[in-house]
């Protein structure tokens, strides 16, 4: 009898362990929503003694009601902690010191995640080779910084004051070390607790609607960029960090036309396909409207990656980049000004000077680029292995050369700041995320809920290299979204080709139940007496 033959059915009882999921139940029990009316009973009773009280008693009961949500849905806290990432919260919604969304919902899911590991013990997410390097990279990050403050003392103290809003204040924050390190560590978490509790498609999807709203959350508060006066006619929007950045906000709304064209294509919907082509068509004189080269081309690379993409047909394809071409036609004649379309169409870097002295918009910008490049790169020379440490590329620049400029590239910035060592590790990083995603397209191209996802992350990640030559993007929450994302889709796929032999998956039941399924499994069939 071959091995084939004693292979027996997995019981019911079996079959159901590995079904149980750590951290969900059916339902809301109903103590909970009797003791969220308690709480809105002591809440209004106090709002009748002070402000304060009130405050406070805020404060308490929406850390109880916020611990307890997410232990029963650890994935809410995920959704919320990305859009934190992504947009900024009213004041009102911030929390008060240390008591913010981010950091309450942090110390819930580690609290969480250690109670997982401690039934589990299974440590999978450890032996993922992207988040082992985006631990080394923190760590060389954090011992370039340490180490720097022995050979760069007090540098920002040495520094002449400027005027800021009529009173004497240094270039920037004294030290900000501490929050450069608190936000590298912290995403680091996200990452693990993203692949640790997005455990279904449907889940990947509303993470993908909440990108979509909080960028076109933004679209409101768009305005003219007032800094100094010199940019009038470039739009930008205060909403949030990434997109008070020209550059960058041109980067997030291309990344928001692939992800909306993405949506359009899964949608079964006319209307949804209608209403998601409609943000993608409404994004394209955004970017052109930011007058930045860098979303230009951007602009340009989205095309051409959804024309030899494989997510529509041939027909669907020629007409969807033709129309976007036609618009961008459109608005760069009727609609931009002469300021933009010369700013736009000023891509040579190398005449910087001419066009300087021919007052050419937007060549100031870039000479300004190529002489804080080429101190970078000065920088690196001097200190090749250690860098002057996260964070203080401006100080030091400020303090060899006058100028308080970042470098404006992701590659000159990790080794001016973290030293070569940091570049390689980076580029071994993008390395590994780039071999998944290209293994993991062929994969998802029937997927019944997430068709052709890969293939959106493969624009993505396209679009971050591309981005990263114009803009220091790997201190941004990008990485780890796209790394996030190619983990769980390799863990869906690996878990379906498992099942489809018969196996248990990898994604359901702690790893003393799937090896209790396995042996079961293989177990040799009873012969009768």
């Amino acid at each position: 009898m071959s091995r084939h033959d004693s292979v027996v059915p997995v019981s019911p009882d079996a079959a159901a362990a590995v079904q149980r999921r750590f951290g969900e139940v059916a339902k809301f029990p109903a103590w909970a929503l009797l003791a969220t009316l308690i709480a809105g009973s002591a809440l209004s009773a106090a709002a009748l003694i002070d402000d304060e009280a009130t405050a406070l008693g805020v404060a308490l009961v929406g850390m109880l009601f916020v611990g307890l949500l997410v232990v029963y849905k650890p994935h809410l806290g995920v959704f919320v902690i990305m859009s934190t990432m992504l947009m900024s919260y009213p004041a009102a919604l911030r929390g008060v010191g240390p008591f913010t969304i981010n950091n309450l919902l942090g110390i819930a899911l580690v609290f969480l995640l250690a109670f997982q590991l401690y039934r589990g013990h299974d440590y999978w997410f450890l032996k993922e080779p992207e988040i082992r390097l985006l631990m080394a990279i923190a760590m060389v990050l954090i011992t370039m910084q340490q180490l720097n403050k022995l050979i760069w003392p007090d540098i920002k103290y040495l520094l002449p004051k400027v005027q800021k809003s009529g009173v004497d204040a240094y270039y920037g924050e004294v030290d900000v070390s501490a929050r450069w390190i608190f936000e590298l560590l912290s995403r680091i978490a996200f990452t693990i607790f993203f692949v640790n509790w997005i455990r279904t498609p449907r889940q990947l999807k509303w993470v993908l609607f909440i990108m979509s709203f909080c960028i076109l959350a933004v679209v409101p508060t768009l305005g003219p960029d007032m800094v100094k006066g010199e940019a009038e006619y470039r739009i930008t929007s205060k909403l949030v960090g990434w997109a008070e950045n020209i550059n960058r906000f041109a980067f997030m709304m291309n990344v928001g036309i692939a992800l909306f064209l993405y949506l359009a294509i899964i949608s079964k919907r006319i209307l949804g396909k209608l209403m998601w082509l409609a943000c993608a068509a409404g994004s394209i004189p955004l970017v052109l409207l930011t007058a930045s080269r860098s979303g230009f081309l951007g602009l340009c690379l989205v095309g051409g990656l959804l024309m030899i993409g494989d997510e529509l047909k041939r027909g669907v394809k020629v007409v969807a980049v033709a129309g976007g071409f036609t618009l961008g036609v459109l608005v760069f004649f009727f609609v931009l000004t002469d300021a933009h379309r010369e700013r736009l169409m000023n891509l040579n870097p190398f005449n910087a000077e001419e066009a300087v002295a021919e007052r050419v918009e937007g060549s100031r910008s870039t000479e300004t680029r190529v002489i804080t490049l080429g101190e970078a790169l000065e920088i690196i020379y001097e200190h090749p292995l250690t860098g002057v440490g996260l964070g203080n590329f401006r100080w030091v620049n400020a303090y060899l050369n006058g100028s308080y400029k970042p470098p404006h590239n992701s590659y000159i910035w990790s080794a001016a700041e973290g030293g070569i060592f940091t570049t390689l590790l980076y580029l071994i990083l993008f390395g590994y995320v780039y071999r998944r995603v290209q293994k993991l397209r062929p994969k998802y191209k029937q997927h019944p809920v997430l068709p052709f996802f890969p293939d959106w992350l493969n624009t993505y990640l396209i679009l971050f290299f591309f981005f990263s030559i114009f803009a220091d993007v790997w201190l941004e929450v990008h990485i780890y979204f796209i790394i996030s994302f190619s983990i769980v889709l390799t863990r869906w796929a690996i878990d379906e080709e498992l099942r489809g032999r018969g196996l248990p998956g990898v994604t359901l039941g702690t790893p003393g139940e799937r090896r209790a399924i396995v042996r079961q499994l293989y177990r040799p069939r009873a012969t009768p007496g």
